[in-house]
């Protein structure tokens, strides 16, 4: 007898497949089993490749002769068991970010320091060379990743204490990005944007977010499959892992996972934009991605964010990113009031309420001058 249609090969030796979906493969160096993590056998193969030149470089030496930046990768490599592909990715650019730092007028670097000898006032020298080029953001975000590497050292009895514990993040003094490009709209930006918009392949991508708070990365995962009697089951997201874009199996977060109703505005959108893909892409599969790249791959934000960029500059406004969309929904429904902030918070994923009034209800003074005059103080 045939195999079955839907039956999986047999994985190669070596390769097993983990609860979560993801690929393991497990290989030997000097009697020492190694294990790397992949969503495809090609993806565990090139970090295989990448772990066997860790280990020819020294990588796994003694913890007495570890500088910062191998033990920061000894760490990183544990991680990546239990996090998702795309916060590795981060945490790697955060760590090449830190160890390139020149930190005395020798021109060593923080990631050549020894661990042992790593002292608070190397970390504040490399925090304040990174204030220089970046955002205090991005700043704080290498502070907390080092506590949590050090105290990993710490509980392997590497270093007798975290000499980044003292350590303070600094205070932001940038403008907010939820006041700039994330910024909820106005009523007449929104009307302009969509007016000079017309003509964009994103157009129903943009109508869409407004009228659902969706991420853009639920958005871009969401298939026909996903909607069914009235509602949106967003149950994965695209995320940027370190080979590309790719369709998560999850939502960005576990609050992510949930049921939203699709407003008949959203509904619209989205056989429009089902429309378009039949006339371009001809054959349609229910289990494509509803909006896509014009030539059909998986939508990167930064194409979107170019897309806006154009659009806004066109109808002279100033420019949002596409997030700005999700912002403006939560605002509309705050501002009118005929939503539950619990209710809301569910709908958008949120873990908490403080989350959904702090990050995206904006109000501007006129509104605030308006709510107070329809009060009755007496």
């Amino acid at each position: 007898m045939g195999k079955r249609k839907n039956e999986e090969k047999p994985l190669p030796i070596g390769f097993t497949r983990r609860s979560n979906g993801k690929l393991e493969y497990r290989f030997f160096v000097e009697g020492k089993r190694f294990s790397v993590y992949g969503a495809t056998q090609k993806e565990c193969k090139q970090k295989e490749t990448e772990k066997r030149e860790q280990l020819k470089n020294g990588i796994y030496k003694s913890s007495k002769s570890l500088t910062v930046q191998e033990w920061l990768l000894r760490w990183l490599d544990r991680r990546e068991k239990k996090v998702k592909s795309q916060t590795i990715r981060v945490y790697r650019k955060l760590i090449n970010r830190m160890c390139k730092q020149r930190i005395d007028e020798v021109g060593s670097t923080f990631g050549e320091i020894k661990l042992v000898k790593l002292e608070a006032d190397n970390i504040r020298d490399m925090q304040n060379m990174i204030l220089k080029d970046v955002k205090t953001r991005t700043a704080n975000d290498c502070i907390s990743l080092l506590k949590k590497a050090l105290t990993a050292a710490v509980d392997d009895r590497i270093l007798p204490y975290n000499p980044a514990s003292g350590v303070e993040r600094v205070k932001r003094t940038e403008v907010q990005v939820r006041d700039t490009i994330h910024r909820a709209l106005s009523s007449s930006e929104v009307d302009s944007f969509f007016q000079a918009a017309e003509n964009s392949w994103y157009y129903w991508l943009y109508e869409f977010l407004l009228n659902t708070g969706l991420r853009i990365g639920e958005a871009s995962a969401l298939t026909a499959t996903d909607i069914k009697d009235g509602t949106i089951s967003i149950n994965k997201t695209v995320a940027r892992t370190e080979i590309g874009y790719e369709i998560s199996k999850q939502a960005k977060t576990e609050a992510g996972t949930r049921i939203v109703p699709l407003l008949p505005e959203a509904w619209n959108a989205v056989n429009q934009q089902s429309r378009i893909n039949r006339i371009v892409f001809r054959k349609e599969n229910s289990s494509k991605p509803i909006f896509r790249l014009p030539k059909g791959g998986i939508i990167r934000p930064d194409r979107v964010n170019d897309d806006i960029k154009h659009i806004c500059d066109e109808a002279g406004i100033e420019r949002f990113s596409c997030h700005a969309f999700r912002a403006t929904f939560t605002s509309r429904c705050v501002q009118q009031g005929k939503i539950p902030v619990v209710e809301l918070m569910k709908i958008l994923g949120h873990k908490d309420v403080q989350m959904t009034l702090g990050l995206y209800a904006h109000s501007d003074n006129e509104q605030i001058r308006e709510h107070l005059l329809a009060v009755n103080f007496r």
